[in-house]
Parts: structure tokens; sequence; C-alpha cells
């Protein structure tokens, strides 16, 4: 019986811990966010194009930024790089720079194509430093939030933006303000949404 309890565990629980991530609707897991320091894409207003070939991918055109930022994956494997051609790898994360620059946040509804854009490589554009390509994952699930589409709803259905769901923007919104000891959040919405 031990031994049977023991395969048990040994096959189950990798399978319950798979489910769990794939039915799971948060994106970012609290216990992984970590700020980084270097050059990254920055996504939060991104507009993006279904990658050609691959429904599930967009391509999404992002700003370069230097600094602190965050993500939830180890800011070692996040690191810049540049090959022996000479083109550049960055890593998409996550800061309040846009929000500071005063863009707001539009909510778009469950159901409305958006792409999560967290954690993924970019290449730099070799012609223009301040931006690179991204690709993305596209989303229809789940209440979502952009720095994009300048607060016109209208452009939730038909375009994709790089977004993140609401409890994602608050977790990251929470620990970034935690972090940089910022008493009052940056996030700021578009008129008709409420935070």
């Amino acid at each position: 019986m031990n031994r049977f309890n023991s395969a048990l565990i040994f096959y189950l629980l990798p399978a319950v811990a798979v489910c769990a991530v794939v039915l799971g609707s948060d994106y970012i897991n609290s216990t992984t966010m970590q700020v980084c320091k270097h050059e990254y894409a920055l996504c939060t207003s991104a507009p993006c194009l279904p990658h050609p070939g691959d429904p599930s991918k967009a391509v999404c055109a992002c700003n370069v930024e230097q600094g602190t930022s965050m993500s939830s994956a180890s800011c070692n494997t996040l690191q810049p790089s540049t090959d022996a051609t000479g083109v550049k790898t960055i890593y998409s994360t996550f800061s309040f720079k846009q929000f500071q620059e005063g863009k707001k946040a539009m909510k778009c509804p469950s159901g409305t194509p958006w792409t999560w854009c967290l954690n993924k490589q970019c290449t730099v554009d070799p012609t223009n430093p301040k931006r690179a390509i991204c690709i993305c994952d596209v989303m229809r699930k789940d209440e979502w939030t952009t720095l994009g589409g300048n607060c016109k709803t209208s452009t939730c259905k038909d375009e994709y933006w790089s977004g993140a769901t609401l409890k994602d923007l608050n977790d990251a919104n929470t620990f970034m303000m935690k972090v940089l000891a910022i008493r009052e959040s940056p996030v700021k919405w578009c008129p008709e949404v409420s935070p």
C-alpha cells in the first residue's frame, strides 16, 4: 500500500500542479516577483498583431527602457544580450514608467483578444534602439487592462493590445509600491473605469 501511495503522489502531484497553473486565472505568481535593474522592453501600451501562422502568438511593438522593473522570472535569466551578429535580445518586464508619463489604464471585457508579454523575449530594432519586437501570448479570457487604446474601449474587441488581468495589475502595483516605497499608486484609470 505504501508503494501504491508513493506512486500515486509521484504521478498525480505534478499533474495537479500543472492543472492548477493551467486552470488558474492569474498569470503572475506573487511569490516569484522580483525587481530587476537593467535594459528591458516595456509593453504596457504596446500595439500587437497576430503572429502569421500561429494564432496563439502575437508580435508586439514595445518601448526599450533602462532601470528598475518587475518580473516574475529570475532577473539573471532576463539579462540583455547581444549575439555575434549584433542582434540584441532583451525581455519584457513591468514598470510604472508609462503611468508616470500620464497614460491611463483601460478595462476590457473577457473574450476580447489581448496579449501577455511579461518575461517574453524581445529583439531590439537595429534601426531604432528605442523599440523592440516581442512575441507574446494571445489571451481571450479574463477581464483585462491595458495602457493602449487611449481609453477607447471600442478598440478592445478589434485590436490586440498588450495587457494584464486586473488582479495581476493590482498585484504588480502593490509589489512595486512596497519595493519602491511609493505611498500613492501611480496607476490612473480611464474616466469610465473605476479601479
